[in-house]
């Protein structure tokens, strides 16, 4: 398990440092439209601009019109990864509780539910009772899988809030703003 986890977060690692050149190269790119965009506006509309400094202006162009999802992927991704061992260590800590205090029946009481009188399972017609405890003993492992989908829908649910949240309006309105 450690080996896996060491080559997910050492891709994580590559994907990041990939994002983080790609994101420098993109930001060139846009400092180049922000000096073209603010001669235009100096041009054509100077009394929309007076009031706002070229950097104030550059800024402005760079958090309007730089991608935020390639970054927010690689944050979602990472987020799942890491949050896995925690996930995994509540919902143990969940079931356990729960085979405490009676919440899930234990297997042989299940088992011995579901047999009909000649002693085979109801499901599966010739299966031993030892066979029916390793079927019922395993059926924990839905908590698990549906724990997991849980766990990364309520990652992907803060992360695109934010996403959402934090979204620039269009160029004209991000620059009134910046004047207020």
């Amino acid at each position: 398990m450690l080996v896996f986890f060491l080559v997910v977060f050492a891709l994580l690692a590559l994907a990041g440092g990939l994002y983080w050149r790609w994101k420098r190269k993109i930001a060139e790119e846009i400092a180049e439209g922000a000096a073209i965009e603010w001669a235009h506006y100096q041009r054509h509309e100077p009394d929309f601009v007076k009031d706002v400094s070229e950097e104030k202006f550059r800024e402005v162009y760079a958090r309007v019109h730089m991608p935020r999802f390639p970054g927010y992927v690689i944050a979602i991704v990472t987020a799942f990864f890491v949050s896995l061992p925690i996930t995994f260590a509540v919902l143990n800590l969940a079931l356990w509780v729960a085979g405490i205090t009676g919440v899930i029946p234990e297997p042989v009481d299940v088992a011995d539910r579901v047999f009909i009188e000649d002693g085979h399972l109801l499901l599966f017609k010739e299966t031993p009772p030892e066979a029916a405890l390793y079927y019922v003993r395993d059926l924990a492992g839905f908590y698990y899988f549906f724990g997991v989908i849980v766990a990364w829908l309520v990652i992907v649910w803060f992360f695109m809030r934010r996403f959402h949240a934090r979204r620039p309006g269009y160029l004209r309105d991000e620059l009134i703003r910046s004047r207020e």
